[in-house]
């Protein structure tokens, strides 16, 4: 269990949902195409490390925004919780 550090918008919930679901998509994706297959797997990669940029940045602007305490984060989607994890 952790500690609730902030409740998401809806939009930023969006976003963030939005982002996830591609990373988690792609990363499946890395577990089936084959390197052999250049031309798709380059597209994968490409897309991937976009997918992954966007992702890194949302976390670190939402950070810097609302000041959240700690760094390993993660979101409860049904509840648009932001919860640290707590060791």
């Amino acid at each position: 269990m952790g500690k609730v550090v902030h409740i998401l918008k809806d939009d930023e919930k969006n976003e963030i949902e939005e982002l996830y679901e591609k990373k988690i998509a792609l990363e499946n994706l890395c577990k089936i195409i084959e390197p052999s297959n250049e031309k798709m797997y380059k597209k994968l990669i490409e897309d991937y490390g976009k997918i992954m940029f966007l992702y890194t940045n949302w976390w670190n602007k939402m950070s810097n925004c609302y000041q959240w305490e700690g760094e390993n984060w993660y979101i409860n989607f049904s509840t648009q919780e932001v919860i640290i994890e707590e060791k």
